[in-house]
């Protein structure tokens, strides 16, 4: 970026732009010293008291760098707030070049006796540790921390990677007193700045100053008694949802000199990506992967085959690492190492099916923990992921071979948000990433009772999709002794005999069968018997509490549960009240209950069925999908009551 300032030089020379923190380092006021809950939430584990952040660019002579500097200082109210004082701080990698911590404070206050005890940081609480290829974090403890301290930190972040202009949050899963984040961007930087979140600040103002050749914006936003950021079920990560402000610069437009793009955009990255040594060319070189794909496709003709075969053996021979990446590395050591990064596996995919004449490319895309992709800034910071398309006929296949308990072409639920980029020479662009396959669980049960209300049969369990994968990952990794104890640890069942089949056929629904005697389910009263009929997977919890969502719902793929069980009545015993039927649907098919109980002679059968069929519920959606599940819970709490004759 330093390039970027070649001739401006002589031009401008401006001396360093600082805000002051509107707190004092180690001036810690007795109330929040002798604070025990906070009035504005008191059931927080911390409260972040003060959070103040200035960025600027300080040119000069010498060159331009970015200059951020934090403070930060945080009340712990409870032993859940204690990790408040485990701090990460990211910094950004490039080649040699890195940007690096200078002014480092960090202190613990405590009251003790009346007094206020001080406990600097020493060497030995900060150490540095690698993220991935381009971050690095630089962690530090702060000591002698416990329930009751405040805890204060400060330092200056200098960097030469000007693009990376800090982002500020205001919202965190504890509530802040105050967030104060000041901005000072030259005219010739020009940045795309948008907000998110459900939260205005309580201040936003710009202040305008003249430097010598050019003019300088104090972009200043404040926020206070922000309340802490309440997780709720079914969401992406929770960076997408919090209140936030983004910067992204998009060009630089020095005074005499043509625009010089820096956000540039989708097409400019395609085209960039495609040619690089470092991803394009990774696929049409890695000429060490041609035996081998010809091996694994010897007498093939069949594309489908071919990549059939490819997929099969990286998946099953390369071990996925647990880092999400979009860059490989040098194939060939992944290669023999067997083992890599997600990039570094479906890059070994596309480049032995491009060995074997299956044209593949890759497709850049955002993890569900990493966040949802807004396609109007085009920044390939926001993708984090690479997966492997082909074409096999009029239809895209997205392979990921990190995985080894899914089938080919269905990918890991991390990719299942939004869209994905494709880089490519011939069909560049954005394209859908749909779940090509539900979470699905189907329970059978035949079940013969007695007078005393004892239940005996068979139960078995059978999994597909998303399911079965994670029924397989459990199974592989507990093994089975572990994994049926786990299973059964909260259940009341007495089990006689178990099996398992199709674990090992991918292709296959799994299945868990176990024989069993359950004496504690239903319950007698002289001749009156009560049963619940939902043994297994029955709903007494709704998962959305609140009346109101400010968030969407997304299970990132359709589910279903299916529950059916076949009751055989102790002799001489009638059915004298049964559940209704039910069926309700929301608009569009969204998603549906269905429950029926029936009676054929001295057997009694039940079915219950929750479908979500879409992935996505936006908020005007919730009412309708909070009050199913309120049904449901209502609906699989009822009883059937049989009677002696």
């Amino acid at each position: 970026m330093k390039s970027l300032f070649s001739g401006l030089f002589v031009l401008v020379v401006c001396t360093v732009y600082a805000q002051k923190s509107p707190i004092k380092f180690g001036v810690i006021p007795q109330e929040d010293l002798k604070m025990t809950t906070y009035a504005e939430d008191t059931s927080a584990a911390a409260v972040i008291l003060a959070d103040y952040g200035s960025a600027y660019i300080d040119i000069n002579t010498g060159g331009a760098s970015l200059v951020y500097e934090r403070h930060r200082r945080i009340k712990i109210l409870k032993k859940e707030g204690l990790h408040w004082a485990d701090v990460a701080v990211a910094l950004y990698q490039s080649g040699s070049n890195e940007e690096h911590l200078s002014r480092l404070k960090a202190t613990t206050y405590n009251l003790e006796n009346g007094k206020i005890v001080e406990t600097e940081i020493e060497k030995s609480g900060m150490f540095k540790e690698k993220r991935s290829r381009n971050i690095n974090l630089q962690k530090f403890t702060l000591p002698n921390v416990k329930v009751g301290s405040v805890i204060e930190y400060s330092y200056t972040l200098n960097s030469d990677f000007l693009a990376s202009f800090p982002n500020w949050q205001f919202q965190y899963s504890v509530p802040v007193r105050w967030s104060e984040y000041w901005a000072a961007l030259p005219d010739f930087f020009v940045f795309e700045k948008y907000m998110q979140g459900y939260l205005a600040p309580s201040l936003y103002e710009v202040k305008n100053t003249s430097k010598d050749n050019y003019q300088e914006a104090r972009h200043h936003w404040v926020s206070k008694n922000v309340p802490a950021f309440k997780e709720e079920p079914f969401m992406t990560c929770e960076d997408d949802y919090v209140s936030k402000v983004n910067m992204a610069l998009s060009h630089v437009t020095f005074p005499g000199q043509m625009v010089q793009e820096i956000m540039g955009s989708w097409k400019g990255l395609n085209d960039k990506l495609v040619d690089s040594d470092d991803f394009g060319k990774v696929i049409s070189g890695s000429g060490f992967l041609k035996t081998k794909a010809k091996e694994l496709t010897a007498g093939m003709t069949d594309p489908t085959q071919k990549v059939t075969a490819i997929f099969n053996y990286v998946q099953q021979t390369l071990e996925w690492d647990g880092t999400a990446d979009k860059y490989p590395d040098n194939l060939k050591k992944v290669f023999d190492d067997k083992k890599g990064t997600a990039a570094d596996i479906n890059f070994v995919v596309a480049a032995m099916l491009e060995k074997v004449d299956v044209p593949a490319d890759m497709v850049l895309l955002s993890t569900r923990d990493h966040g949802f992709i807004r396609q109007q800034y085009p920044m390939s910071e926001q993708l984090n992921y690479a997966i492997v398309s082909v074409i096999l006929g009029d239809k895209a296949l997205l392979l990921d071979a990190t995985e080894k308990y899914l089938p080919m072409g269905i990918l890991p639920e991390r990719c299942l948000n939004g869209d994905g980029l494709v880089i490519s020479k011939t069909r560049h662009g954005w394209m859908e990433i749909k779940p090509k396959a539900k979470s699905r669980t189907s329970i059978n049960s035949e079940l013969v009772i007695n007078a005393e209300g004892e239940l005996k049969g068979k139960m078995s369990f059978s999994y597909d999709g998303y399911a079965a994968q994670k029924l397989r990952k459990d199974y592989f990794k507990k093994g089975e002794t572990d994994y049926l104890k786990e299973f059964l640890s909260d259940k009341t069942w007495e089990v006689e005999k178990s099996e398992f089949q199709n674990i090992k056929e991918i292709d296959k629904a799994p299945k868990q069968l176990h024989e069993l005697v359950i004496r504690e389910h239903a319950t007698t009263a002289g001749d009156v018997i009560y049963l619940n009929p939902m043994l297994s997977e029955q709903l007494t919890d709704n998962i959305f509490k609140t009346e109101k969502r400010e968030y969407p719902v997304d299970f990132g793929k359709p589910v279903e549960q299916t529950y059916m069980a076949r009751f055989t009545l102790p002799e001489n015993y009638v059915v004298d009240e049964m559940p209704k039927p039910k069926v309700v649907t929301l608009p569009n098919n969204a998603a549906k209950y269905t429950y029926n109980v029936t009676q054929v002679g001295n057997v009694v059968s039940v079915v219950s069925m929750l479908q979500i069929n879409k992935s996505l519920f936006v908020q005007e959606e919730y009412p309708h999908l909070r009050e199913l599940y309120n049904l449901v819970i209502a609906k699989q709490a009822e009883q059937i009551v049989l009677k002696k004759k």
